[in-house]
């Protein structure tokens, strides 16, 4: 697998993949916008220009990274499902079959046809020996965390997670095209910062009581630690106003994939086929 996709060893594969789990699961708008919805706003989102302030960082999903997952995930089940007989190369063999080689044209010069995604579930379904209807639903329409677990520990590796090394914003975010003053952008969904009532477009004035600027404002809020309730100051409409906000958990993680302690024989092998692309 990781030779088809032009990387030079496995350690390198998987530490990619680390780096997408860690860039979809720390989306906000992993928990609001599907796989599919994100393919149908894909028109919208892709280097299209905004000239409006918009909360696009919150609520679009990048879905060829989430696709990517989606195939990992779907990969590895089916692997460890049929013991390594049958994997996702298999799906798309069939779908390539169906869909090109013998459907009737969908047009007059255009050969094979298209596909819904119940269709994609029918072959999936087939090649998995099991219904897939209910998967699809939650993880390709809906918002529920993929099973990495249950994926990965087929070829016997986990996800982990950890504190990133980052410094806390409490879903603070800056607007960098303000020169000036420390203007907010759009802050993060469900954050200390939105739940506490600061806005996109306020002007950060103090923290805790000390004057912040672009160049401490990170340094003083870390001052403090998670479960703290903080005086913010912030200048909206040309008044200042004050707000408390309590803060909470790390606004990000580092997701790792690691081998399982007690892998079996089975495991690594169902993982030696993987990687090999076999």
């Amino acid at each position: 697998m990781y030779h088809h996709a032009g990387f030079t060893d496995s350690a390198q594969f998987l530490r990619d993949v680390s780096q997408t789990i860690t860039i979809i699961e720390d989306s906000p708008s992993n928990k609001l916008m599907s796989a599919e919805a994100s393919s149908m706003a894909a028109p919208f989102i892709d280097a299209a220009l905004h000239r409006q302030r918009t909360n696009l960082s919150n609520t679009s999903l990048s879905y060829y990274l989430k696709g990517e997952l989606i195939a990992l995930n779907l990969d590895l089940l089916i692997r460890g499902w049929t013991r390594g007989q049958k994997s996702l190369d298999d799906v798309m063999r069939r779908a390539y079959d169906e869909f090109y080689v013998k459907s009737p044209n969908a047009s007059y010069y255009l050969k094979g046809r298209g596909y819904s995604i119940e269709d994609f579930a029918r072959i999936v379904s087939e090649v998995a020996g099991r219904d897939m209807t209910t998967w699809f639903a939650k993880y390709v329409r809906g918002v529920d965390p993929l099973p990495y677990d249950e994926a990965l520990a087929a070829v016997g590796l986990r996800v982990t997670k950890a504190q990133a090394s980052q410094p806390y914003t409490a879903g603070i975010v800056t607007d960098r095209d303000d020169r000036v003053a420390l203007r907010l952008g759009t802050l993060t969904t469900g954050s200390p910062a939105e739940r506490g009532g600061l806005q996109q477009g306020d002007v950060l004035v103090s923290i805790g009581g000390t004057n912040v600027s672009r160049d401490n404002w990170v340094s003083v809020l870390n001052r403090y630690k998670k479960g703290d309730h903080i005086l913010v100051t912030v200048r909206r409409f040309r008044k200042n106003m004050e707000l408390s906000i309590e803060l909470g958990d790390p606004d990000v993680y580092d997701y790792r994939i690691e081998e399982l302690p007690n892998a079996s024989a089975e495991m690594k092998r169902l993982r030696a086929g993987w990687l090999d692309g076999k």
